[in-house]
């Protein structure tokens, strides 16, 4: 009757029961039914709007941090693709690379008068654009997946999920000109114009600036199954940058007449004019060396938002399952015939 009961208890705790005896001692096995462990690989494919908050732009007033003076005046866009290994359904490792473009103009700024903080951002008069390429490793996290099996949120189609990785881009700020003789704006690499001051024994805070560097792309979105294999998905994906010069603008304006001691003519030309554009707002009070261009306080920091399509394209594999095991010891009297 004891073991009968205690069969019947093992059955009601879902647990297989297994035993024998000896002679002397009863044995009882117990082994668990895990939840299945899968693994599976994806690629995907994606395509998104992308901004850039930085010194350039912005909305009305003094600037703000973050999104709060985030402006959507540019029209750019990244896109992409991955391959991503699953584990156990909850982590993925992603192997991932975008591009696309960036950009910001101090002229889509608004203001209400000359005495509105966002007029001084209007009055420089600065803008760029850049091409970005990165490429990442990215884990991603289903933080519902962590839950039992047996639990619905496990199996719902639409899965949230964050994600965190290290990244490598490289970019190149252009700013514009306007050129009589074209009668057009010309867009000019800016880094090798030196617009600050960048390695000029004037300026020796002013250092040359790489244009490959690391980045920490983070973010989140969700995931919903059209199929066993066809996934669509609404991802935002920030990157936090070491970098003030994504835009080329970060300190204080120089003497433009020391381009001459470090550039070629036409080159030297060129920064002058790109350096100060505010006198083309305000020809009888532009801004002058030593005046602030930019704010150094802050790093500069691009994101995307993307729609994203992934296709599983390897079968789903159940990893090994582990088991508890227990042991029951009875003595003779206590086992029943």
């Amino acid at each position: 009757m004891l073991i009968l009961l205690t069969f019947l208890i093992a059955q009601g705790l879902n647990a297989q029961i297994r035993g024998f005896y000896d002679g002397n001692t009863y044995y009882e096995e117990e082994i668990d039914r895990k939840e299945p462990l899968k693994k599976s690989n994806q690629i995907a494919v994606y395509l998104g709007l992308s901004n850039y908050l930085g010194d350039l732009g912005g909305n009305q007033g003094t600037g703000k941090k973050f999104f709060y003076d985030n402006n959507l005046k540019k029209r750019t866009f990244f896109y992409g693709f991955s391959f991503t290994h699953y584990r156990k359904e909850a982590i993925g490792i992603r192997l991932n690379y975008s591009a696309g473009k960036i950009a910001g103009s101090d002229q889509d700024v608004q203001y209400q008068s000359t005495a509105d903080n966002a007029y001084t951002r209007y009055k420089r008069n600065l803008d760029f654009q850049s091409k970005i390429s990165e490429g990442s490793l990215i884990v991603e996290l289903y933080p519902l997946k962590f839950i039992k099996f047996t639990h619905a949120a496990h199996h719902w189609n639409l899965q949230p999920y964050a994600l965190v990785g290290l990244g490598i881009y490289s970019f190149n700020p252009q700013g514009s000109y306007f050129d009589d003789i074209a009668d057009d704006y010309v867009w000019v690499d800016l880094k090798p114009l030196r617009t600050e001051g960048q390695d000029m024994k004037e300026y020796p805070y002013s250092k040359s600036y790489k244009l490959t560097q690391k980045n920490i792309p983070f973010g989140f979105g969700l995931n919903y199954s059209l199929s066993d294999k066809t996934n669509i998905g609404l991802e935002f994906v920030g990157r936090k940058l070491f970098t003030d010069y994504l835009d080329d603008v970060s300190t204080s304006y120089i003497d433009p007449t020391l381009y001459a001691n470090y550039l070629g003519a036409e080159d030297a030309e060129l920064a002058r004019l790109i350096n100060n554009k505010s006198n083309v707002i305000d020809p009888d009070n532009p801004y002058r060396a030593g005046e602030r261009r930019g704010n150094a306080n802050n790093y500069d920091f691009y994101y995307s938002i993307n729609l994203k399509l992934s296709v599983r394209i390897s079968k789903v594999k159940d990893m090994v399952v582990s088991f508890k095991k227990k042991v029951y010891k009875y003595d003779n009297d206590e086992i029943c015939n």
